[in-house]
């Protein structure tokens, strides 16, 4: 399965460009188009051409034991699994742009319908602003993401495949994720 054929949610963070629905920062949603580049080949590999190297980013299914998780919490403290490795079917990345570096990550059919029924149990569909997205690694957060109301009808929407792109501020802690995600092959 080739990541661009699902719908985007990037970053996590501030609201991104034209068509898209921001996770406050960090997030877009599409109804399935790739956002210029991001999906398929990618806007490019981290580090692009000064590396020497001009292969795109790499794609590999995820291993569902892998210590990353993302939790949603509540303005009341309350706390709830969003998703986790389990949940995910592929990982690619690590791509570069506008001085992030990008993560993509698609859930599985049952991880995208887990993913909803978390959201709306949580209390999330009825009031997102009162929720936030934290996303761990080995227990460490890496990236932190408010919710609007824009973004959680586009996650709930039937347009939207499950693909996340997931933003990090620094390059090396992309890396991580990606290969904390990436399953031995």
């Amino acid at each position: 399965m080739d990541i661009s054929r699902r719908g985007v949610l990037g970053g996590l963070g501030a609201v991104c460009g034209v068509g898209a629905v921001g996770f406050a920062g960090a997030t877009r949603v599409t109804d399935g188009e790739a956002l210029e580049g991001i999906g398929g080949e990618g806007p490019g590999p981290a580090g692009g051409e000064e590396d020497g190297s001009d292969d795109g980013p790499t794609a590999a299914p995820v291993d569902p034991d892998a210590p990353f998780a993302a939790t949603l919490t509540g303005d009341d403290g309350t706390e709830a699994r969003l998703f986790d490795a389990s949940d995910l079917d592929r990982v690619k990345g690590v791509f570069a742009e506008d001085g992030e570096y990008l993560v993509q990550v698609v859930l599985s059919e049952a991880g995208v319908e887990s993913f909803r029924s978390r959201l709306d149990d949580a209390g999330a569909t009825d009031d997102p602003a009162a929720f936030v997205v934290s996303m761990a690694l080995d227990g460490t957060e890496v990236r932190r993401v408010e919710l609007d109301e824009e973004t959680v009808d586009s996650l709930t929407a039937s347009e939207w495949g499950g693909v996340l792109t997931l933003p990090f501020g620094e390059e090396s802690v992309a890396e991580s994720v990606f290969e904390r995600l990436a399953a031995e092959e």
